[in-house]
């Protein structure tokens, strides 16, 4: 499934792509070094945000024109909301990295921290098997979990033709994960 493939890349890329970085830095003492420099912190979060943006591009990029070549994925919906969809879903996740580092002095800390977030999304959210098979009690914590919110959207886009209005609710969710 290609909508799974993609979120699961964002989900690994936006969460350790911010979240290793700031913790490797601290550990360095590099970011003590930067608060000395006329930059402020406000910049250097926007150059993650910024290299995660051009990343995305990248990766989804990649992985969305290898599915339609090599395999035939049909992408039914605008391109325009995938992309609005999956920048949604990758800041989201660089939020969820910059949590994730926050606290941790060590890289072992921030990976099992890390960890700890992406778990229930890999075993709940829907990407691997059908997450309505369990049980009726936990399915509002599935659907509040961002990586469900992102593959269900990119599903309904990809595979249905659906458009930025029929996947506002999982936009909304995303946009909370994200603040």
């Amino acid at each position: 499934q290609l909508p799974g493939l993609l979120t699961m890349n964002l989900m690994g890329s936006g969460i350790w792509g911010s979240g290793f970085a700031i913790v490797d830095a601290r550990k360095k003492k590099l970011l003590k070094r930067l608060a000395a420099t006329p930059m402020s912190r406000a910049d250097y979060l926007a150059s993650f945000l910024l290299a995660q943006l051009v990343l995305l591009v990248l990766e989804v990029g990649t992985i969305l024109i290898f599915g339609v070549l090599a395999f035939g994925v049909p992408v039914r919906g605008s391109l325009v909301t995938v992309t609005v969809v999956c920048a949604v879903g990758s800041l989201a996740f660089g939020g969820l990295g910059l949590l994730a580092a926050a606290r941790p002095r060590t890289i072992e800390g921030a990976s099992g921290i890390m960890n700890f977030i992406m778990l229930p999304m890999w075993v709940l959210s829907g990407v691997f098997f059908s997450a309505s098979r369990f049980p009726e009690v936990i399915q509002p914590l599935i659907r509040a979990l961002p990586l469900t919110a992102l593959v269900d959207a990119l599903r309904a886009i990809m595979l249905e033709g659906a458009g930025l209005v029929a996947v506002s609710g999982q936009l909304t969710v995303l946009s909370a994960w994200l603040v």
